[in-house]
């Protein structure tokens, strides 16, 4: 093989350069994609060099965990999650610190004391605070006195008993029975339960319509007050005959509160309901009695109380009544033991004197 001059190559491989490629069997043999800066300089570039440059790369194949790893991986996740709410849960329940301590008040108490709350909640005393039932705590706390008990957590071991007592409004009597009801109309108590109330200072409420204690069956229904349970408040839902009694005596009552706002209604001692509408209020002063109207008492009252002065100064009379539309109607007798209507539903007019209105 002979030499060119001017060169160190031999004659075979002259021009070879300037192809666009080498010779395949050479090893100078670059990829296609390869730079031509590369090809000029010489330089010898590898497959895996080529890939790692232009970014291309072989995806790895992993190997995926089997089942049983999957599920003790879950299981520890959820045990991490679950351990501190437990741990919580446990300390609560068990620490001293949570051990329970009472605290009462009673509200004007007159007939419950705190050492019959205290005595009543006693099997509470060193349970856990945050554990402790509430519900169950109100139905210790079952008294006839009792109108409401509320019972308040205070962490950390600080149980707040709050209670509340009726307070006595009136006395109802019917027969040879008696109670002493509530604002609401509902019976608290039996009279001979509390004989103090029963010979004191309560207003007095009777129905006419039942003198002799008939159709009242077992009295008015009774507040559920603080321990009623479920059972306890069906079965005063089931005493119709009560409720309607309680409603009755309720709107007396609110008679008797309405009149108190004049001067003449100050000295009103007892309500006898004569009708769904219609009152007898019995006064210590002159008149001492007095028929009213529910539905225009105000009115009604209001004109008597302008009049009264004048009234009593000529007439004195014994009985007023202010059910009539347009009048007045003085009386120097006493109520007869029931009141006569005429055809309208109004009062009928009885022998007196009749003022205008």
């Amino acid at each position: 093989m002979r030499t060119v001059a001017g060169g160190s190559r031999p004659a075979a491989f002259r021009g070879r350069g300037r192809r666009s490629g080498p010779h395949p069997g050479s090893r100078r043999h670059l990829p296609v994609g390869s730079s031509a800066r590369c090809r000029r300089k010489g330089r010898v570039v590898s497959r895996r060099a080529t890939r790692r440059r232009s970014g291309a790369r072989r995806p790895v194949r992993r190997r995926r965990p089997r089942p049983v790893v999957w599920l003790a991986l879950g299981a520890g996740k959820v045990l991490l999650g679950i351990a501190p709410v437990v741990g919580v849960g446990v300390w609560l329940a068990t620490a001293p610190v949570f051990d329970l301590e009472l605290d009462i008040q009673i509200e004007e108490a007159e007939r419950v004391s705190e050492q019959w709350v205290r005595s009543r909640l006693a099997p509470l005393e060193g349970r856990n605070l945050p554990l402790l039932s509430l519900e169950p705590a109100a139905r210790r706390l079952d008294h006839e006195w009792i109108r409401e008990a509320e019972l308040v957590k205070r962490l950390p071991n600080e149980l707040t008993v709050r209670v509340v007592e009726h307070q006595p409004a009136a006395l109802f009597a019917a027969g040879d029975r008696a109670w002493v009801i509530d604002r609401d109309g509902r019976a608290i108590v039996a009279c001979e339960r509390a004989p103090d109330l029963c010979g004191g200072d309560l207003v007095s409420v009777s129905i006419e319509s039942a003198p002799a204690g008939e159709r009242l069956g077992d009295g008015p229904a009774r507040n559920p007050g603080a321990g009623a349970g479920s059972s306890r408040g069906a079965g005063a839902s089931r005493n119709v005959q009560g409720e309607v009694l309680a409603r009755t005596l309720k709107r007396a009552l609110d008679v008797a509160a309405e009149v108190r706002a004049f001067e003449w209604g100050r000295q009103v001692r007892a309500v006898e309901v004569i009708s769904d509408d219609d009152y007898l209020l019995a006064c210590t002063g002159r008149p001492a009695t007095v028929l009213v109207r529910g539905s225009d008492l105000t009115a009604k009252a209001s004109v008597f109380e302008l009049l009264r002065n004048a009234i009593t100064e000529h007439n004195d009379p014994e009985v007023v009544d202010l059910r009539f539309r347009d009048r007045i109607v003085l009386s120097m007798e006493a109520p007869a033991a029931r009141i006569a209507t005429d055809a309208e539903g109004a009062p009928a007019a009885q022998d007196g004197v009749q003022a205008p209105s």
